[in-house]
C-alpha cells in the first residue's frame, strides 16, 4: 500500500532572516541575506526529506 504525505510549510520568516539565525550568522553577513536564505531552504528540504524517509 502506497502512502502519499501533503503539507504546507509556512517558513518565510525564518527564511527571510536565515542570516541571523544562530546557525548562519557566523557564516553570512546581512548583505549576504540571498546566500543565507538558499542555505537554509536547503537545509530545512534536506531534513523534511530525511524526516519522510524514516516515516515511510
Amino acid at each position: 500500500m502506497k502512502t502519499e504525505f501533503g503539507g504546507i510549510v509556512n517558513a518565510s520568516r525564518s527564511l527571510i532572516c536565515a542570516y541571523k539565525s544562530d546557525l548562519w550568522k557566523e557564516k553570512y553577513k546581512e548583505e549576504d541575506f540571498k546566500q543565507a536564505t538558499r542555505a537554509e531552504a536547503i537545509r530545512m528540504r534536506d531534513e523534511i526529506n530525511s524526516n519522510l524517509k524514516r516515516i515511510s
